[in-house]
C-alpha cells in the first residue's frame, strides 16, 4: 500500500485531515494500526463506531478533489514508468542485435585466398538497402566465391552448412555449363 493509500485509509477510518493523518503515520513509520490508535488517544478520531473502512469501490459520494487529483498523478506517472520499462527492453534487444551483427564476420574467399571480411550488420544493411547486393552474392557463387559467418553463435555453423551446400550447387552447375560449352 502506498503512502498516499495509507493517509486516505487513516484519514476515512478516524475523520481527520490529510494533514492530520500524514502527520501521524509519519510518527508511527506509515503503520496503519498504530496511527490510528495514537489518534485515538490523542482525542482526534471520530468514534470508532462510525468509522468503516471496505476494499469496495465507494458508493456514498464522489471522492474528494484532493484524492481525485492525486490518483490521476499516480497513473499517468505508472502509465510512464511502463512505457519506459518497455522502452528499455526493447532497446536493450536492438543493442544485443547490434552486438552481434559486429561480433560475426562476412568472408568471402576465393580458391582458399580470403577475398573479404567484415562484420554481418554490413551484409545485412547492404541487402536491406540494396536489392542487387542479394544478385552480386548468387553470381559470386558461379565465379567461384565461397561465403562463411564467423562469430560465436552456434547459429553460424547451420548458416555456414548451408552457404556451402549452395556454392556446390553453384559449382556443380558451372562444371555442367562448362562441360555443354566444349
Amino acid at each position: 500500500m502506498e503512502k498516499l493509500e495509507k493517509v486516505e485509509l487513516v484519514r476515512e477510518k478516524c475523520g481527520v485531515s490529510y494533514e492530520e493523518a500524514k502527520n501521524a503515520l509519519e510518527a508511527h513509520d506509515y503503520d496503519v494500526l498504530d496511527a490510528i490508535v495514537a489518534l485515538e488517544r490523542e482525542g482526534k478520531a471520530q468514534d470508532s463506531r462510525t468509522a468503516s473502512y471496505s476494499t469496495a469501490p465507494e458508493q456514498n459520494g464522489p471522492v474528494s478533489p484532493e484524492m481525485a487529483q492525486a490518483q490521476s498523478e499516480y497513473h499517468e506517472q505508472s502509465k510512464k514508468s511502463r512505457f519506459g520499462e518497455v522502452w528499455g527492453r526493447f532497446c536493450a534487444q536492438v543493442k544485443a542485435v547490434l552486438r552481434a551483427g559486429i561480433d560475426m564476420t562476412f568472408i568471402v574467399d576465393r580458391n582458399g585466398d580470403r577475398v573479404l571480411s567484415m562484420p554481418v550488420i554490413f551484409v545485412v544493411i547492404g541487402l536491406l538497402a540494396w536489392g542487387a547486393s542479394l544478385w552480386l552474392l548468387v553470381i559470386g557463387l558461379f565465379l567461384g566465391f565461397r561465403y562463411r559467418i564467423e562469430g560465436a553463435s552456434p547459429v553460424t555453423v547451420d548458416v555456414n552448412d548451408v552457404m556451402d551446400k549452395a556454392a556446390n550447387v553453384a559449382d556443380g552447375i558451372r562444371k555442367d555449363f562448362k562441360n555443354d560449352n566444349e
